[in-house]
């Protein structure tokens, strides 16, 4: 009885070898340089760009955006790893919605961060890839060293996110609230534009609800990126409907910290400080910012973020 005991056991630690070794057949890295090159994983091809020295950092979701957004300052202290996923790879096999999950994604992220050898990098996320970065934590905690989430939601996708969003723009002002309405009257014909551009239009005709500076042209940007439109839409519109990042837990699975603006009109603010005490997570909000601090304020939220890592971030009335 025994040794049939064993051999189920030999039997069973080969067979998930085995099935792993298999599924690492399908990553790999190409270099280009350096300091660029891409993660091939199942026909994707995720591009990266790794530049600055110090603590590893992987940042999540282009290689083209997000290196724009952070100072060369941080990049004395961090060796940044911008990598783009899915709906931002130049090249990967189309994608059925119904078969694109959460669990792809986290996915994803993992095979990436093994494929480049990275050691509990700290992991960053901007926005919606803040919430996926979080996620992923849920799942690989002990495979990063801290989280950083920039401008992302705890809530999205119901009618709690609607009513935060309705309540902080009535706060608007007048100034911001007409040069919204101008800019969605200088929009392009839906028809004249792909998918694609048509979700750089709108965000840069947005730029009242996301920037500090209602004027802001953040077109730039989004110069030379690659958008899968449909699998983007569904990111939004399917796998964070009605999301709650914590429903029944009080403690973030490690160390994160939460960048916010006070002028950001997408994500509110108010949905993370009503949230109440969540052990293990920092929250601060930047009182000259909208939707992307790491630009907008560089100079405050490198001294944040890096206080903070270095264990010297005191308590203050925007933290929890």
């Amino acid at each position: 009885m025994k040794y049939k005991r064993s051999f189920l056991m030999v039997f069973a630690l080969f067979f998930c070898s085995c099935d792993k070794a298999l599924a690492q057949q399908n990553v790999a890295v190409k270099k280009l340089s350096d300091s660029t090159g891409y993660v091939l994983i199942d026909g994707a091809a995720f591009n990266y760009v790794a530049q600055g020295k110090g603590r590893p950092c992987l940042v999540l979701g282009s290689s083209i955006y997000y290196p724009r957004t952070f100072s060369k300052n941080l990049r004395t202290q961090f060796r940044f790893y911008f990598v783009d996923l899915r709906w931002f790879a130049k090249i990967h096999p189309n994608v059925k919605s119904d078969e694109y999950n959460l669990h792809n994604i986290t996915d994803d992220i993992e095979n990436i961060r093994s494929a480049l050898q990275l050691k509990n990098p700290v992991l960053i996320g901007h926005s919606i890839h803040g919430t996926i970065a979080m996620e992923y934590a849920k799942q690989y905690p002990k495979h990063i060293k801290a989280l950083i989430m920039i401008g992302s939601p705890n809530i999205f996708g119901n009618r709690q996110y609607d009513d935060a969003t309705t309540e902080i723009w009535r706060t608007a002002s007048p100034e911001r609230k007409q040069m919204q309405d101008n800019n969605w009257k200088l929009m392009p014909d839906k028809d004249t534009i792909s998918a694609a551009q048509l979700i750089i239009e709108e965000y840069c005709a947005m730029g009242p609800k996301y920037w500090y500076d209602s004027t802001y042209n953040a077109k730039w940007l989004w110069k030379d990126m690659s958008i899968d439109a449909p699998l983007l839409h569904h990111i939004y519109n399917d796998i964070f409907l009605d999301y709650i990042m914590f429903d029944s837990i009080s403690k973030a699975p490690v160390k994160t910290f939460v960048a916010l603006g006070k002028y950001d009109f997408i994500i509110p603010a108010a949905l993370w400080l009503r949230q109440g005490r969540i052990e293990n997570v920092t929250v601060h909000v930047f009182e000259k910012s909208g939707h992307t601090p790491q630009w907008e304020e560089s100079e405050a939220f490198d001294k944040e973020i890096l206080n903070w890592l270095d264990g010297k971030l005191r308590p203050h009335k925007n933290q929890n």
